[in-house]
């Protein structure tokens, strides 16, 4: 089945006669083109169009047209809801899907005053699809894994007493860059020493000194794609405390990797690995959820997290990045991707994760 076929099936589910696609992550899952801007038109029985601009109509007509879209470049360029009522007229369409958790109030107006049918909203079906990757956005996923993994390897060799945090994350997008990545998956963090210790830190002046720990978050594109990891390093030296809670994230990780299956909720895969970091005694320095799909946004359903009542089902792709964090020290985060896969889990993620100390 087509994601178009797969699309038009929702639609049918729905009561929907067409949908209509404006918002850049959906348009792009269903023309299957990163980076295109316009709009589509998708019916019940699987047909498609797409208007787009002058910039992208070449490239269009290409990609998306050999899908078997009918791509259109509007007179003066630029779609406009005149386009889609072409089509809502040509196809009798009565009820009309569009996404509101994208289009504005402004625009509903104007697509409200411009189509002679209903309009009703999506919601998140197109999440719920997106939810379920098939083999090919797995591919893409890979591949920004691998560079993200290649640059990282090159990284370690950088690492010294000196550096500064901004020096090295922009080192890191730097060589992902050479080895194939569209751009980074999202902000880089590499914070160092008791910058580590806040999950969600960025990179400034500090120079990395001897005895840091050096929290590394990031991530690759390829194909549209994002991929995300976590690594901790120590820089010349660890303590045995250091050592202690970098064992701990690490056995957390391993028992959430471990309650990763086909059904299980995400609530239940967040406690495997919590339970791990309460019992040791860091319950309070664990703080976030255990991790988050991933896919044309870096956070995609669904989750894993304290209250998640999702279970999990083949095809989805979940991060596991337990982490301990002792404000004014130092924190420790390890981050792997995981693919439910017919044949069982599957970590996406190779780069070593034992304590590296550089």
């Amino acid at each position: 089945m087509t994601r178009r076929e797969k699309i038009a099936a929702m639609l049918r589910e729905n009561k929907l006669d067409a949908v209509m696609l404006t918002d850049g992550d959906n348009l792009v899952y269903a023309t299957g083109m990163p980076g295109i801007e316009g709009i589509a038109v998708i019916t019940a029985d699987g047909e498609g169009w797409l208007f787009t601009d002058s910039r992208y109509i070449e490239d269009a007509e290409a990609r998306v047209g050999a899908q078997g879209y009918c791509v259109i470049m509007p007179e003066g360029s630029y779609p406009t809801p005149d386009c889609v009522e072409q089509i809502v007229r040509a196809k009798g369409v009565r009820m009309l899907g569009f996404e509101d958790r994208a289009v504005t109030f402004a625009e509903y107006q104007q697509y409200l005053g411009a189509l002679s049918c209903a309009l009703r909203p999506v919601g998140d079906a197109f999440e719920l699809l997106r939810e379920v990757k098939e083999q090919a956005e797995v591919d893409c996923i890979v591949k920004a894994q691998r560079i993200a993994e290649a640059a990282l390897d090159e990284l370690y060799g950088l690492i010294r007493p000196g550096v500064t945090e901004l020096e090295m994350a922009g080192e890191l997008e730097y060589r992902m860059r050479r080895h194939g990545s569209e751009g980074p998956a999202f902000s880089t963090i590499f914070v160092s020493g008791p910058k580590s210790a806040m999950p969600h830190g960025t990179p400034g002046e500090r120079k990395v000194c001897r005895g840091d720990f050096i929290v590394i978050d990031f991530g690759a594109s390829f194909g549209g794609y994002r991929s995300d990891m976590t690594r901790t390093v120590a820089v010349g030296e660890a303590t045995d405390e250091m050592r202690t809670v970098y064992q701990t994230v690490l056995e957390a990780q391993k028992r959430g990797i471990e309650a990763f299956v086909e059904g299980a909720l995400g609530s239940d895969v967040h406690n495997a690995a919590a339970e791990v970091i309460e019992k040791a005694g860091y319950g309070k320095y664990f703080g976030h959820g255990l991790g988050h799909s991933l896919g044309l946004l870096i956070h995609e359903n669904p989750r894993a997290s304290r209250t998640s009542q999702s279970r999990f089902k083949q095809g989805n792709i979940i991060t596991i990045e337990p982490g301990i964090y002792l404000p004014g020290k130092f924190g420790v985060r390890i981050e792997d991707m995981m693919y439910l896969s017919a044949s069982g889990p599957v970590n996406l993620t190779k780069m070593p994760k034992e304590l590296l100390i550089l």
